[in-house]
């Protein structure tokens, strides 16, 4: 039951994944450079929250969920940091 388990985890992790590679394979002249790098810095706030999560469990056994919104609002942090106080 525990292997059934962590075979759908491993089946939704990289239908995800293969989600988000289908959106990152878009051609680069059809995006500007601010939606490549929105993208990416999209990415890296997954990873970095999905990371903290699972340091939590390890550490403290405490489970959180990482939401849509989240991700978001760490993503828009670091463009405005990227971008700088002029350009955003």
């Amino acid at each position: 039951m525990l292997i059934d388990e962590h075979e759908e985890v491993d089946k939704k992790e990289s239908e995800e994944t293969g989600e988000v590679v289908g959106i990152a394979m878009i051609a680069p002249g059809e995006m500007d450079p601010n939606e490549g790098l929105r993208l990416q810095l999209l990415m890296l706030s997954k990873e970095i929250l999905l990371g903290k999560a699972a340091m939590r469990w390890e550490t403290h056994k405490q489970y959180t969920d990482v939401e849509v919104g989240e991700i978001i609002n760490e993503a828009q942090r670091m463009f405005e940091f990227v971008k700088g106080p002029d350009e955003s």
